[in-house]
C-alpha cells in the first residue's frame, strides 16, 4: 500500500540510507552501468530495530548516512527520530544504538537483473564472520551470520540466483523453494513489454557510480497489464517484494484474485535496445490498481480504480514518471474498453489508498494540472464570481459533484481542486491592485480576504480530520491544531502551484 508513517502525530518520512540496517544494504540494477546504486528507505519488515544485529555499515556507507541524518534533520518538519553520537561527534539514528561500536563491517549488495524478476547477493565484510555451520566466530555480541542475513532479506527481493561472500560463491546460502530450480546465472531483459502498451516517451537518465554529472538519453515505456493474465501474475509475484523497502507497509498482493474486483497494472519498462526490431526492456516501476464496483455511488454508479501501490525505481525518480504514469491512468479510465469483469459499468471514480506526503503532492499537481486544463467555468460557479465577494468563498454540493465526476475524483478531491484554484485566484488579485494612495485600504481588503479564504479551508480540516480534532484536550489546543494544519496546508498548495504553468484567471 502507499501508506504514511502516522499515528496522528507529526512524524518525519524516513530517507534512503538512515538507519544502520539501510546502510548496510544497497541495490543495483544491471541495466546500464551508468546506473548509480541505491539504498533502501524502509528495512523493519526485514530487520528488527532496523539493524542487522552485530554489524555496522561500511565506513563510508556510515559517514554518509551521518550526511543523510543532517540533511534530514534540519529540512523537514517534526520531531527528529535520532540520538546523539558522542564517539562521532554528531547526530545519528537511533538504529545505530543497536550496534555496538566494535562491530564487524558489512555490505549486502543486491544486484538486481534489468527485468528485477531475479537477484544476486553479494556480501562484503571486514572478516568472514562464518565458521563451518554458519556460526559467528566473535561472542562478545550477538552477529547473525551470513545465513541469517540471505533468510532475512529473501522475503523482500526477487527469487535469489546465487550468493557470494567476499568473492567467493557460497551457494548453499541460496534459498531453496519446492518446485523452484537454482541456478547461478542473473536473468536478463524481458523480450518485450508486457500488457498492451499505453504510451512511449523518452526522458534523461541522471546518475553514476562515482557520482558523474552526465546523463543518458534514454525510452520508456508504460503499459496496461491484466492480473488475470498468467504470464503477468507470475512476473509480477517475482518483483513485488521490492516493494518493501521503499513502501512502509508494502504487502503482496494476488493478481489473479477476482473475488471482490480485478487487479490490472500499470508498467514502466526502460527500453534497453533499440537497435533491434523488438526492443528487449527492463523494469523502472509499476503502479496496481484494484477495480470494483459501487453500484449505489452518487451521482451514479461505476467501476472505482484505487491505486494501490506506487513504485519507481530510485535511479528513475525525478524525471517526470510519477505525473506520466498517472496522467496514462486517467486517460485510461476515460478511455476504457469493456472487458469481462466491468458488466458494462464504466470507471467514474480513481482514488489512492492511503497515499504518503511525497503521493499526495504527485497526485495534486497531476489532478490540478488537469484541472486547469478543462472548462472550469461550466464546474464551478463560484467561479463566476469576485475574489472580494461572499459567494466566491462557498462552494455547492452541486459544484464539487460536478467537478468530481468531470475529473473522475473523490469529493474531497474536488474540493482541494477548488482550494488550490482559488488561492491562485487571490495571488493573481493581489497582484493586481496598484500601490497608491489607497495602499492602507488595500491591506484592510487583502486581510478581509484572506481571512475569508482562511476560514473556508480550516472548515474543510475540521470536517474531514474530525477524529483527530476529538482527540486534543481542548478547544485551544484545536486551534492550535487547526493553526498548523493551515499553514501546512499553505505550503503544500503553494509548492502545487509552482510546479504548474502559471495562468492568469483574472
Amino acid at each position: 500500500m502507499i501508506e504514511e508513517s502516522s499515528d496522528g502525530k507529526d512524524v518525519k518520512e524516513p530517507v534512503a540510507g538512515l538507519t544502520a540496517a539501510s546502510s548496510c544494504i544497497r541495490f543495483s540494477l544491471t541495466a546500464s552501468s551508468s546506473l548509480s546504486s541505491f539504498r533502501p528507505v524502509y528495512t523493519h519488515q526485514c530487520f528488527e530495530g532496523e539493524c542487522i544485529e552485530g554489524w555496522r555499515p561500511l565506513p563510508e556507507a556510515e559517514r554518509q548516512s551521518r550526511e543523510v541524518y543532517r540533511t534530514w534533520k534540519f529540512d523537514d518538519v517534526g520531531p527528529a527520530d535520532v540520538v546523539d553520537d558522542i564517539e562521532g561527534g554528531g547526530g545519528i539514528h537511533k538504529s545505530y544504538l543497536r550496534c555496538p561500536s566494535n562491530a564487524e563491517r558489512i555490505d549486502a549488495h543486491i544486484i538486481l537483473s534489468p527485468s528485477c524478476d531475479e537477484c544476486r547477493i553479494e556480501i562484503r565484510t571486514t572478516r568472514d564472520a562464518d565458521r563451518g555451520g554458519g556460526e559467528p566466530i566473535a561472542k562478545k555480541a550477538k552477529t547473525v551470520s551470513f545465513q541469517d542475513v540471505v533468510r532475512k532479506l529473501s522475503p523482500a527481493v526477487p527469487p535469489i540466483a546465487s550468493v557470494g561472500v567476499n568473492g567467493a560463491d557460497r551457494a548453499e546460502l541460496v534459498p531453496t523453494h519446492e518446485g523452484v530450480t537454482r541456478h547461478n546465472a542473473l536473468g536478463g531483459c524481458l523480450p518485450k513489454p508486457l500488457g498492451r502498451v499505453l504510451k512511449t516517451y523518452r526522458r534523461k537518465v541522471k546518475g553514476g557510480v562515482s557520482h558523474e554529472s552526465s546523463e543518458e538519453d534514454a525510452e520508456f515505456v508504460l503499459t496496461l497489464a491484466d492480473g488475470s493474465d498468467s504470464e503477468v501474475a507470475e512476473y509480477h509475484n517475482s518483483i513485488q517484494p521490492l516493494a518493501r523497502w521503499f513502501i512502509e507497509t508494502a504487502d503482496d498482493v494476488d493478481l489473479t484474485d477476482v473475488s471482490r474486483g480485478y487487479w490490472k497494472v500499470v508498467y514502466l519498462f526502460r527500453c534497453l535496445d533499440s537497435s533491434s526490431q523488438s526492443s528487449t526492456v527492463g523494469l523502472a516501476g509499476y503502479f496496481t490498481l484494484f477495480h470494483f464496483k459501487s453500484p449505489f455511488r452518487k451521482p451514479r454508479p461505476g467501476i472505482i480504480v484505487r491505486v494501490c501501490q506506487a513504485l519507481i525505481l530510485p535511479p528513475y525518480h525525478r524525471a517526470g514518471h510519477g505525473s506520466e504514469m498517472l496522467m496514462s491512468i486517467h486517460d485510461y479510465a476515460n478511455n476504457t474498453i469493456e472487458d469481462e469483469y466491468s458488466s458494462g459499468m464504466e470507471i467514474v471514480e480513481i482514488n489512492v489508498e492511503d497515499p504518503a506526503p511525497a503521493f499526495v503532492a504527485l497526485r495534486d499537481a497531476v489532478d490540478y494540472q488537469r484541472f486547469t486544463s478543462t472548462k472550469k467555468d461550466r464546474m464551478i460557479r463560484s467561479m463566476e464570481h469576485d475574489v472580494t465577494k461572499k459567494d466566491f468563498f462557498e462552494v455547492s454540493e452541486e459544484d464539487l459533484l460536478s467537478v468530481a465526476e468531470c475529473m473522475k475524483i473523490t469529493k474531497r478531491q474536488a474540493l482541494i481542486m477548488h482550494h488550490i484554484f482559488k488561492c491562485q485566484q487571490i495571488m493573481n488579485w493581489k497582484q493586481s491592485l496598484s500601490s497608491d494612495d489607497e495602499a492602507i485600504s488595500y491591506d484592510k481588503l487583502i486581510q478581509d480576504v484572506e481571512t475569508k479564504y482562511r476560514l473556508m479551508v480550516k472548515k474543510s480540516l475540521r470536517t474531514f480530520r474530525q477524529e483527530e480534532l476529538g482527540a486534543c484536550g481542548g478547544k485551544e489546543a484545536q486551534k492550535i491544531l487547526l493553526g498548523q494544519w493551515f499553514d501546512e496546508t499553505m505550503c503544500h498548495y503553494h509548492r502545487v502551484l509552482k510546479t504548474t504553468s502559471p495562468i492568469d484567471y483574472r
